[in-house]
């Protein structure tokens, strides 16, 4: 079986958990394979391959890196028919299955099958112009913000919910978020939290100036819409954090499920929320102890 290795040098100094990933793959039978871009990068036990990853059939991509960098190879690689799983190399780490303490046992369940697959989530956003003209259009895993821009003036929108106008949002925007993503900005915004197999879809708001400001919890089949309104200073559409089109206004935006979902490998037990509670707490720690 060949295991991709996708490795974030800014975080895995060296690339030492890339090449240590490498030699467990080898140890258990299996093929570590990098793409062309990390040939020569660094010395690679005998017998990995280099070959970019749509060119050859992969088991699993393994990430090596933070949240970030395991949202970013999603993006890059979500179009092959392949698992997922990533290696933390960052602060906590809310996507990242395997720590690096436990690298060979993890690695070496992996290559064995000793693992569950959760299908997970995603979203589709497409931007449409006053006109009805299509923008772009963009898939994400997590979440798709939608915040005011440079300037602090307060983001005008009118949210939809399959045909049903819903309210009139002031504030500072919205977050529309998976399963996956409602332990992220959404949660820190005031959002539920979910478990990750959930097919539901969350609308939180940002620093509403309304009195209700109520978080939605739509099904997996809806469909929101989000109309912008004049402004001074255009806000920002962020699919998983990523730069996206330039809105106007009286841009449309639309959000609904993917068609396809996104398979992650799990290897530990079934306890999400003490997960959660703890990665946020150990988070904190972190941070003041750098």
């Amino acid at each position: 079986m060949n295991y991709g290795i996708h490795s974030n040098d800014n975080r895995d100094a060296g690339y030492e958990v890339a090449r240590k990933t490498a030699e467990i793959i080898l140890a258990c039978g299996g093929t570590p394979v990098f793409a062309k871009e990390f040939e020569g990068e660094f010395d690679a036990p005998e017998g990995t391959v280099f070959e970019n990853f749509g060119k050859i059939p992969l088991k699993t991509i393994i990430s090596i890196g933070g949240d970030g960098t395991f949202l970013s190879v999603v993006e890059k690689y979500r179009e092959l028919d392949t698992e997922f799983i990533g290696v933390n190399k960052g602060s906590i780490g809310f996507l990242t299955e395997i720590n690096v303490d436990d690298l060979e046992k993890d690695i070496t369940a992996l290559v064995k099958g000793e693992y569950k697959i959760l299908e997970r989530t995603q979203l589709e956003v497409q931007v449409f112009s006053k006109d009805g003209s299509l923008k772009g259009s963009e898939e994400c895993l997590n979440d798709i913000m939608i915040v005011r821009g440079a300037k602090p003036h307060v983001t005008r929108l009118t949210l939809t919910i399959d045909g049903q106008k819903i309210e009139k949002f002031y504030g500072d925007g919205l977050i529309i978020a998976t399963a996956t993503g409602s332990s992220a900005y959404s949660l820190a915004a005031g959002g539920p939290l979910l478990m990750p197999e959930m097919k539901d879809i969350i609308v939180t708001p940002i620093c509403s100036h309304t009195f209700n400001g109520l978080t939605y919890v739509t099904g997996p089949d809806s469909v929101i819409r989000v109309d912008l309104d004049d402004f001074e200073s255009a806000p920002m559409i962020c699919p998983d954090g990523r730069n996206f089109v330039d809105l106007e206004p009286y841009d449309s935006i639309v959000i609904k499920r993917f068609s396809k979902v996104l398979k992650t490998a799990t290897l530990k037990s079934d306890n999400f929320f003490s997960d959660v509670r703890k990665k946020i707490v150990q988070r904190g720690s972190f941070y003041e102890n750098r």
